[in-house]
């Protein structure tokens, strides 16, 4: 007795094409992945698939602009109270300072150069004392090369609310200051921060003294003996930075050079360059323009393991969230393997009619690439959205602890680019295990129990 042939439903299958296979193949691949009532769990864990791609990139696109927001931000504020290039003198300070800065100068890139005093000293007042950087700092040029200027929010008459008042008290430094009491005699002027304003209780207009403790020298038995300067507080700045708005202070730098005696030298000299990513190539140009004994840090090797340690952190926070992706690449793995177990007829029954083991494997790398191109694409655009929404309307945070008044967002394209290009590539190899399955599959087994 023969035995019955098994009757075979083609409905699913898709028309031959004429010529090149591709079409076809793209059309199996689609209807693979369609929705249908005799297979709705496979339906399911396919829509879970693509979320949990779109998921994953959203939150990657996310936390990352946030993250190389916080990184851009500390950066600005590193640069807005330091130079972009600082130029220093090995065994001491800077001599014909001026001849120097001319020659850097000279130099294309450099935008500006300006000449700084720097001191480690102590600072009073009737109500605190702190440990401060005394600074001597160019009226002229200085204002060029940091940020000082435009960080001025009070002065003698109160809050600063224009540039205008900025400019014009930035100007007022290299002028002695009037107490607004009128009870002693006009002194120097002092910029200081708003965290050592409140540490030390003062306010705009009130003394406080410098004291260089090893100004004055060996005194009796060689112990060094200090020296004292009064100041008035002729402004308050504030950097964002808690360690610059706690520690530095600002003088001019004749009046700097005067209390240290320096007579007509400087520490060195900050330079502001036009390209802070090619500081590199500049400061290198620059030592081999003035020579030794001069030498040239640039903001990269001075904050070196501070940035490092940033990049770090977003290498390690992207590879933990990536973990969200390789899940949605672990689904993918389901979800073609049990297409190759219940379409094993289909399979069994394209290679009888000629499909060739290339032809099935592209057909399941096709699902695979639907699956994670569509959930990328998505996703891509959700987490822009996400980032789009953070930057419009901020999501406000703690001043005291953040010294940020919001969540701050910073879209790189080259960032965007990678979480696609990495999401896609992991997706991909999800398929290769299911896809070999699949073109290995015997059209004889595939259709013996049918």
């Amino acid at each position: 007795m023969s035995e019955e042939v098994p009757s075979l439903d083609f409905s699913t299958l898709p028309p031959v094409q004429q010529g090149s296979s591709r079409p076809a193949e793209w059309a199996i691949a689609l209807s693979h992945l369609g929705p249908k009532k005799s297979e709705a769990f496979i339906s399911v864990v396919t829509v879970l698939s693509i979320l949990g791609v779109l998921v994953g990139v959203a939150v990657l696109n996310a936390v990352i602009a946030v993250m190389t927001g916080f990184e851009v931000d500390l950066r600005d504020k590193i640069l807005g109270a330091n130079s972009h290039i600082v130029v220093l003198r090995y065994g001491g300070h800077i001599i014909d300072y001026e001849g120097v800065a001319d020659e850097i100068r000279s130099i294309d890139g450099v935008e500006g150069v300006a000449p700084f005093v720097y001191s480690e000293m102590m600072i009073r007042s009737a109500l605190g004392t702190e440990g401060i950087i005394f600074k001597g700092y160019s009226i002229e040029e200085g204002g060029d090369v940091t940020h000082l200027r435009g960080d001025l929010v009070n002065g003698p008459d109160g809050e600063l609310t224009t540039d205008e008042q900025r400019t014009e008290l930035f100007g007022s430094l290299t002028e002695l200051v009037v107490d607004p009491t009128g009870e002693s005699d006009p002194l120097p002027g002092i910029f200081i921060g708003r965290e050592l304003m409140h540490n030390l209780q003062v306010q705009p207009g009130d003394t406080v003294q410098v004291i260089n403790p090893l100004g004055g020298g060996a005194g009796l038995m060689g112990m060094p003996t200090p020296t004292v300067r009064a100041y008035r507080v002729a402004g308050v700045f504030y950097s964002g930075m808690y360690e610059y708005d706690t520690k530095w202070t600002y003088v001019v730098n004749a009046e700097a050079q005067k209390f240290l005696k320096l007579g007509d030298t400087v520490t060195g000299l900050e330079i502001r360059v036009d390209d802070i990513d090619n500081v590199e190539a500049i400061s290198a140009e620059i030592e081999e323009k003035v020579g030794y004994p001069h030498y040239a840090r640039h903001w990269k090797n001075l904050n070196a393991k501070l940035f490092e340690a940033l990049k770090l952190e977003k290498f390690v926070m992207g590879l933990i969230l990536g973990m969200i992706v390789v899940v949605a690449g672990l689904a993918i793995v389901i979800t073609l393997t049990m297409l190759v177990l219940t379409k094993g007829r289909e399979i069994a029954i394209l290679k009888a009619m000629g499909a060739t083991k290339g032809s099935i494997l592209r057909i399941f790398f096709l699902e695979g690439a639907i699956i994670g191109i569509v959930g990328t694409a998505i996703g891509t655009v959700l987490g822009l959205i996400i980032c789009e929404i953070l930057s419009e309307y901020g999501y406000p945070l703690e001043t005291d602890v953040y010294y940020l008044s919001e969540l701050p967002v910073v879209v790189e394209p080259a960032n965007v680019l990678t979480i696609a290009v990495g999401t896609v590539l992991v997706c991909f190899l999800a398929t290769i295990y299911p896809a070999y399955r699949a073109s290995s599959l015997d059209p004889v087994e595939g259709l013996r129990y049918e």
